[in-house]
């Protein structure tokens, strides 16, 4: 603002000029105002103390006050124009007096202690006496101490404001980090002693969400929920992390409801899946060693362990030989991929926990073996490995009942032997016990091999060397037949072959071996040698020839 000269007939107050008695009597009421303005302790609230008695003190009206507010010119009262303002000059202890026309403008300087003073502008309708001057002149000197002190006050209020808020900051990053504190040392402590299940109860209790453990084939294994929480799904937050950083381990997900703190979240989540991935390393670890040793010891039962390293055996890794024992094999024809093998193995492991019969598990010789306690329903066991491949094309079998370790490798042939009779029938799926054979049990013995034989060679020989021969299968197609009694149509059917087709083949089987098929005694004989030529030749855990997926 533009600071005012002094009016022509304006001059310095002289004290020997006043009327002293005047004088005391402005003081007294400026006294009493500057009391007031003293106790304020804020700029904003020292304006309206003197826009409330500069008038009554001086007998003028404020106009505004121009002054230094954190080192930026302002002007109070609010509403009045703010710009900045000049410095006044040296000699701030002069009143200017100026004459508007309809009014007098009055301009004196407000004290400071450094710096530029401000200025303090009044209007009256007369021109101010010597008097008023005098008082306006001390007003300018008091006012300036008052906002002084009260700009001193608002910096201590907003030092300690900002003090109030760092350390309020302070204490949330304070709790912020015993909280993830509290996480790490939780997870560290389930990474040794918990399960994933607690690992998972764990996350779900300190961040408030839901919990999802996912295997790496994407197969949900564990869910926690947050009980008595509802929240449409639009409105969470979905965070996924790789257990362990390791694909192979699966992942955990959180989704997280809005009230809830992301970055708190995606902390806990991190290490929840760091502890995991130890868990499930571990397990993994675990589970292959035991698997080793199930496997060793397994096969050294199959191959014939004496009785007494077997039971010591089993029971360091605590299985108990002691008790009777069932013997099953099993041979599924689903394609495999890479690692099938292992796959095969932990799908009758997983359906044999489901019965809870301790059990070993093996990959012997084209096989999955498993040598259990005594009383697995194979029904059962028959269903649950076909819901873990997806399709009924497998067979398993069971030898009688092993009731010490000399008698495990008797079961593992017998079992063997029912699983080949099982597959080359016309029949080829499902499940079958050693004891539900019937004359395949004795043309499946090792002792009958060599009548057996014979019985081929008598009433097959003709028809085997003409199909090596020629390249034909009238073997096979002779088999069939008498498996379906003599019915054309099923037989048919089985071979995937016309009827005509099938009478054919029948005419030249008659030709070539010479045997009348609708003698009695003749089909049995036949029908014995075509199932012990299947037997004998297939191997086993070999897919049955006409097995379809």
């Amino acid at each position: 603002m533009t600071v005012c000269e002094p009016a022509t007939t304006g001059t310095v107050v002289s004290t020997g000029e006043l009327d002293l008695r005047r004088a005391l009597t402005g003081l007294e009421g400026l006294l009493v105002m500057s009391m007031a303005m003293m106790q304020r302790h804020d700029v904003d609230e020292v304006i309206n103390v003197l826009n409330g008695e500069v008038e009554s003190v001086t007998g003028c009206q404020l106009v505004h006050v121009t002054f230094q507010r954190d080192r930026e010119w302002i002007t109070l009262p609010p509403g009045e124009p703010t710009k900045p303002a000049e410095p006044s000059p040296s000699t701030g202890e002069r009143v200017f007096v100026q004459d508007n026309g309809d009014s007098w403008t009055s301009t004196t300087a407000v004290a400071v202690v450094n710096g530029a003073p401000g200025q303090l502008v009044l209007r009256s309708f007369a021109r101010p006496d010597s008097e008023q001057m005098f008082v306006i002149e001390r007003l300018g000197d008091l006012l300036g101490t008052a906002l002084a002190d009260a700009q001193v006050h608002e910096r201590h209020r907003r030092r300690a404001h900002e003090l109030d808020a760092a350390n309020n900051e302070m204490a949330r990053t304070v709790a912020a980090l015993q909280h993830r504190e509290g996480v790490l040392e939780e997870f560290a402590r389930l990474s040794t002693t918990g399960t994933e299940l607690d690992v998972a109860t764990s996350l779900s209790r300190l961040t408030g969400s839901a919990v999802v453990l996912r295997d790496r084939f994407g197969h949900e294994t564990t869910r926690i929920t947050v009980a008595g929480r509802y929240q449409p799904v639009l409105e969470r937050t979905s965070l996924e992390e790789v257990i362990g950083g390791r694909p192979e381990l699966g992942t955990i997900e959180l989704e997280v409801p809005p009230d809830k703190d992301r970055g708190d979240a995606s902390f806990a989540l991190r290490y929840a899946g760091v502890a995991l991935g130890l868990l499930r390393a571990k397990a993994a670890a675990m589970n292959e060693l035991e698997n080793r040793l199930s496997r060793d010891l397994l096969d050294d039962l199959l191959g014939g362990l004496p009785a007494a390293v077997a039971v010591d055996r089993a029971s360091a890794q605590g299985h108990d030989l002691g008790v009777p024992h069932d013997l099953i094999v099993c041979a599924w024809s689903s394609e495999r991929g890479h690692g099938g093998h292992d796959r095969d193995v932990d799908h009758l492991r997983m359906a044999m926990a489901r019965q809870g019969l301790p059990c070993l598990v093996v990959w012997n010789r084209g096989l999955v073996v498993a040598l259990a306690h005594r009383g697995v329903d194979m029904g059962r066991l028959f269903n649950d490995l076909s819901r873990a491949y997806g399709d009924t094309n497998g067979v398993i079998a069971k030898g009688e009942p092993a009731n010490s370790p000399e008698q495990i490798p008797r079961a593992y042939e017998q079992a063997q032997r029912a699983l080949r009779a099982r597959q080359q029938s016309h029949s080829p799926y499902g499940f079958i016990a050693y004891a539900d054979l019937g004359v395949d049990r004795l043309l499946a013995l090792d002792g009958n091999a060599e009548e057996v034989e014979r019985l081929i060679r008598d009433w097959l020989g003709d028809l085997l060397i003409y199909d090596r021969r020629h390249g034909t299968e009238l073997v096979p197609t002779l088999a069939a037949y008498l498996d379906h009694g003599g019915k054309y149509a099923d037989t048919a059917t089985t071979l995937t072959i016309h009827r005509n087709t099938l009478r054919y083949r029948i005419s030249r089987i008659t030709e070539i071996s010479g045997h009348d098929l609708n003698d009695v005694e003749t089909q049995l004989n036949l029908h014995l040698a075509t199932r012990a030529w299947r037997l004998r030749r297939a191997s086993v855990g070999e897919p049955p020839r006409n097995a379809v997926r």
